[in-house]
């Protein structure tokens, strides 16, 4: 019987979703499929205004996902079916880059590898107490290439990136906490409902301000601080096109919780 390799789970009371990387048999690794209904259900979720924060966990309790199903190169790949992959998820990451929606990384488990450049391209990284993380490629004989090489240095700075990444080194939750790679670290029971909570603060928020705060962030950093500034500017001004604000603003003058809208 074939099994959807991601799963979308919407929670309409509470303005979120959980993608779920759905291969539990195989740690969630990450094959030609499931890369494929991973892009499908971004894509989705992009244009889904109902849902205002997205969460991505693996499913079970054993891993977040664990890379690459290494069976996939078992058949030989050419260096240039190679450079295919490795573009390919470039292409599936710059999504959560782009998406409007502020994402989570759920780490419910063993997140090496691919799932560990998952986990590094979603805007934060909510780790349970079990869960291990890192980039482990040299180990294999390989190199992060979806992202990890470029996206580590950004998050914990070049220097620990150089260590994490050249040593192969598996952190637990506490060491990833301390270097900067996850910003929380929850119990195992606790942890769902913890990240539920962490989201629906998230979804309360206006979702055009987020959106926006999200583009400065990730592409106003990465520019001249001139252009940066332009940019964050020319944000400031969207939102003045928007009826959030002034939701925003008389709710504060009222003394009450805003209801933002998104429009």
């Amino acid at each position: 019987m074939m099994t959807d390799t991601v799963l979308l789970k919407k929670e309409p009371e509470h303005k979120i979703a959980w993608l779920v990387l759905n291969r539990p048999e195989k740690l969630n690794s990450i094959n030609e499929d499931l890369a494929l209904h991973l892009q499908q259900t971004l894509m989705k979720v992009e244009l889904d205004k109902e849902i205002r924060v997205l969460i991505i966990t693996g499913a079970g309790k054993k891993a977040f996902s664990v890379g690459a199903d290494l069976s996939v190169f078992m058949g030989g790949v050419t260096p240039d079916y190679a450079q295919y992959i490795a573009s390919k998820g470039h292409e599936i990451l710059a999504m959560i880059d782009r998406l409007p929606q502020p994402v989570i990384a759920a780490v419910n488990g063993h997140a090496y590898g691919g799932g560990c450049e998952i986990a590094l391209a979603c805007d934060f990284r909510l780790a349970s107490k079990r869960a291990k993380i890192g980039l482990t490629e040299v180990n294999l004989g390989l190199l992060p290439a979806w992202g990890g090489t470029q996206r580590l240095p950004r998050i914990i700075g070049l220097a620990k990136a150089r260590e994490a990444i050249m040593f192969g080194k598996q952190y637990n939750a506490d060491e990833a906490l301390a270097i900067g790679l996850v910003d929380h670290v929850f119990s195992d029971d606790s942890f769902e409902n913890e990240v539920r909570v962490f989201a629906q603060v998230l979804a309360e928020r206006a979702p055009i301000a987020m959106k926006l705060v999200k583009q400065c962030l990730n592409y106003g950093t990465q520019v001249p601080l001139e252009i940066g500034l332009a940019y964050e500017a020319q944000a400031f001004a969207k939102t003045f096109t928007t009826k959030d604000i002034f939701e925003g603003i008389t709710a504060f003058l009222q003394k009450r919780k805003p209801e933002f809208k998104g429009e």
